[in-house]
Parts: structure tokens; sequence; C-alpha cells
């Protein structure tokens, strides 16, 4: 998928300083769900575009951009979360792919809303849910990587039982199986070989790799 690239912030745990950083160096654009505009202002950055009821935001972080690049949306909070204005906003600027930070911590009924964003916008964005702790993303029918053996890695299937998973390169692997939540998930793998690939028949699989403080990225092949 070619396109733009973006940071999108959101108004929950804010990631660390080094983190944010990291993220901001690989994209073209940097996009706030409302309050993730303070995040951003924190750190020292003035994302192109503030998106979302504004509820939230300080004053000194909407007055640090051009009017026409404060969006204000459904201040009655009729159409969705800030998270899901800022998507919307984004695939309207021409945004392909994007890191998703400060959409984890403080609100676990936010957390699992933003978790079903990676599903809703699947088919416009694609999209990584990144704390200091984990990245999260959706597997579209296969991936395949390359990472540290001995990474920990957790395949959980989203919204209800994901069928005909097959795995290579993992400790624990699967072979056109099913994971249902509740009462199979694949919590805690780990890598042995590379590369690594899961392979899903049908629904659909998050795939969760733990950081270990700023460790665990993965590289795609």
């Amino acid at each position: 998928m070619s396109g733009q690239s973006a940071l999108i912030v959101g108004n929950g745990e804010p990631p660390s300083r080094e983190l944010f950083a990291v993220c901001t160096r690989e994209a073209e654009l940097i996009l706030c769900a409302d309050g993730g505009a303070n995040t951003a202002s924190a750190y020292g950055y003035a994302p192109d575009y503030i998106v979302g009821d504004l509820d939230s935001v300080s004053s000194q972080s909407k007055a640090a951009l051009a009017a026409d690049r404060v969006v204000l949306v459904d201040p009655e909070g009729n159409v969705g979360t800030d998270g899901q204005k800022v998507l919307n906003h984004a695939v309207a600027l021409g945004v392909t792919q994007a890191v998703l930070l400060g959409f984890t911590g403080r609100r676990t009924d936010h957390l699992l809303g933003n978790l079903s964003l990676l599903k809703t916008f699947a088919d416009r964005l694609t999209l990584r849910i990144v704390d200091d702790y984990c990245d999260i993303r959706l597997i579209d029918r296969c991936i395949r990587f390359c990472a540290a053996i001995g990474q920990k890695i957790s395949l959980c299937p989203l919204d209800g039982a994901v069928e005909g998973i097959t795995t290579e390169g993992l400790k624990w692997s699967l072979r056109s199986e099913s994971l249902i939540p509740g009462v199979r998930d694949g919590i805690s793998n780990e890598v042995v070989a590379n590369p690594v690939e899961i392979r899903v028949g049908r629904g659909d699989l998050l795939l969760c790799v733990q950081r270990e403080g700023g460790c665990g990225k993965i590289v795609l092949e």
C-alpha cells in the first residue's frame, strides 16, 4: 500500500519521549486526536492537524496551529470517538499507513474500541497501535517477518473465532487450527526461527509483539 504515512496521537497513556521521537521520524504527517495534541506539544512537536470534538485539547495546543488545521468534528459526540474522527481525516488526506500512539492505557473501554479500529479501517489504512510495551497490528491473511530469536509474540482473536491458522518459526506452532477468545488464545508464543510466517484462513487475528523496553521491532518481508 503506497501513500502518505502518519503518526496519529491519541489522548491515552503518553508514550515515552524516545518512542515518540522514533515514530515521528518515520512519519510524513502528525495528526492528533483531540487531547493527543497536548502530548505532542509537551514533547516539542506541532502537529499538522488536530481533529475531534476538541473537549480535551488545551488552548495552548490549539493556538499553536492555524485555524484551518484545527478540525472540529461532531461536538455532540454522535458519530464515533475522536480516534474514528482522526482516522477518517487521515484517509481524506491520502494517508494509507499510520502508527497510533497514545491509544492504550488509562481507559480500558477506549482501548477495546481502539482495537476494533484496526478492523474498521483495514480496507483503507495499514495501522499499528504502539506503546512502550507492545506493537499491535491486524494480520491481513498472511504476514512474514524477521525478529530476534526468543522474541515474545501473541496471537489474539479480535472479535470471534479465527480459523485455519498456520504458523512457521514459532515455538508453539499451529497447523490449520483455530483460536477462540476465552477458549483458546495464542498468548506468549516465542520466535525460534526466521522468517516467521503466520497465515489466517478466516477471521480477524491480532499480532501482538512485546517491545520489552523498546526492543522487539519486527522487519516485514
